[in-house]
């Protein structure tokens, strides 16, 4: 049978940078497939060009990966165990974004409910906002103004995470906040007066009494969309800017105006998994970087921005995994995901997704999108100026911001049921333990839970289901038995001591 080429990419090389090539392809096969040639095509014999750093991705296929816990039939009893003995990351906090709907947020008639319900009941520890300094001065204030209020409303410090989603417009390449890349003077991109406007706006941030604790200089730098954004390579082409020379400009002028004041910045952002290993690997001092982050998109491979596994979280473990394995010496963000948070099936995937996260990923922080958004969507939608509506993801999310604190450490926590999915967290004190426990089964399941190193006083239970919301259920004091209903989210909340 004649082999038939199939084109993935294309695109004119030059001598003085790097193209990028990438692209996606279906391959139907009747049979079996014995033979796959991947191979790049240049110009007429005599002339040479390179390539470099050659991926090719498969499709994810449907069935659990090997590090995911195999099905099984559920069992009605099963044994987990918490060991305090054993620790693991130390988490810097649990948040959620409020880049847009700031106006209807701020003139919202149960504005007051809402700054209790989002930042206090959640307990919320990082509060991401958009930077649109010197863009959009009425949004810039309003989300002051709601950094500030969710702050009073929790009667503590609040971290305050800034990304940016696109440059003012005239630092743009074609005048204009959507698509595009950074301009270019002289010939040479502006990353010296990319770097100023991110010192202005800390220094804005600042002024109208905001504390800023984390940034990103760019939010998906490598998705140039519809709407606000900017894209950088991971080094310098001719048609975009380089990433790894705008992170070097912007730290270098924040850390020679604040020194050890500016905020800890973080890298990339990417849109996902894909991307990410080609935007650290380039960046010019990993030392100037604090942590990790990326968002949960594209985790098909397909290029799609829009997608993610957020209906089969256990896809994600894969690339969890090998993440942890390669980056895992520095705190590892997860900054943005949220998968149709109207149902409570989908509320049971985003506690899933938050279980991986922390405990095959280790991630430090987890972050959902929309902390408050228009009619239909984010954690609170804003349904009209008098009424909102509180999503079963918010639930999800609850169960584990409102019980684990900033500066808590996970713990080692097994099971012995691949229906179960168990996390622990301990205080820096060691007094108070938290354990959230997943129960993904179409029954119920009795659990004996013994503990390790932790001797409980006191404790109680809080429970979400289709039925329930995060409700406390009764005291747990001891080790023991503890039913856990068919597809239900339990928080054990526990304080030392006793014997």
């Amino acid at each position: 049978m004649t082999a038939v080429p199939i084109i993935v990419a294309t695109a004119t090389a030059t001598d003085s940078d790097w193209v990028q090539l990438s692209g996606n392809f279906t391959l139907n096969v009747n049979g079996a497939l014995s033979v796959l040639d991947v191979y790049f095509e240049g110009p007429a014999s005599g002339i040479n060009f390179y390539v470099d750093d050659a991926n090719v991705y498969g499709p994810e296929p449907s069935a659990p990966k090997p590090s995911a816990p195999k099905p099984s039939p559920a069992e009605p009893n099963t044994t987990d165990k918490i060991d305090v003995n054993t620790r693991y990351q130390k988490i810097e906090g649990f948040g959620a974004s409020g880049a847009y709907y700031t106006m209807e947020f701020v003139n919202h008639k149960q504005k007051a409910k809402l700054y209790n319900l989002l930042f206090k009941e959640l307990s919320l520890d990082i509060f991401r906002i958009r930077n649109n300094y010197d863009m959009e001065p009425n949004s810039f204030s309003e989300s002051v103004e709601i950094a500030k209020g969710g702050e009073a409303a929790l009667g503590r410090d609040l971290k305050i995470m800034i990304s940016s989603w696109s440059p003012p417009a005239y630092l743009k390449s074609g005048g204009k906040r959507v698509g595009g890349t950074l301009k270019k003077s002289d010939g040479n991109y502006v990353y010296t007066d990319f770097a100023q406007w991110w010192y202005n706006s800390l220094a804005a941030y600042a002024k109208a009494g905001v504390k800023v604790d984390y940034i990103n200089i760019q939010n998906e730098p490598d998705f140039e969309t519809g709407w606000d954004s900017c894209k950088f390579d991971p080094i310098e082409t001719s048609s975009f800017a380089g990433y790894d020379a705008a992170f070097e400009a912007v730290w270098q002028k924040l850390n020679s105006e604040m020194g050890s004041a500016m905020p800890k910045m973080l890298a990339p952002e990417t849109t996902g998994f894909d991307n990410v290993r080609n935007y650290i690997d380039n960046l010019d001092d990993l030392s100037h970087v604090y942590g990790y982050a990326h968002h949960l998109y594209n985790c098909t491979g397909d290029g799609d921005n829009t997608t993610g596994c957020g209906s089969d979280p256990d896809r994600y473990l894969p690339r969890m995994e090998n993440f942890k394995s390669r980056y895992g010496k520095k705190p590892l963000f997860q900054t943005e995901y949220e998968h149709e948070p109207d149902t409570w099936t989908n509320a049971m995937n985003t506690a899933l997704l938050i279980h991986n996260s922390l405990t095959v990923e280790g991630a430090t922080a987890y972050l959902y999108w929309e902390l408050f958004w228009g009619p239909g969507t984010g954690l609170v939608s804003l349904d009209d100026p008098c009424s909102y509506t509180i999503k079963p993801a918010y639930y999800a999310f609850k169960h584990y911001s409102a019980f684990i604190d900033s500066t808590w450490q996970r713990v080692e926590a097994s099971t012995d049921n691949s229906n179960l999915r168990i996390s622990a967290y301990i205080s820096p004190d060691s007094q108070k333990l938290t354990a959230v426990i997943i129960n993904t089964a179409d029954t119920d399941i009795t659990l004996d839970l013994p503990f390790k190193g932790f001797s409980i006083s006191k404790g109680e239970f809080y429970r979400s289901s289709r039925t329930k919301k995060c409700v406390r259920r009764g005291s747990f004091n001891r080790p023991g038995l503890l039913t856990l209903p068919a597809n239900s989210i339990t928080t054990l909340v526990l304080s030392a001591g006793g014997g």
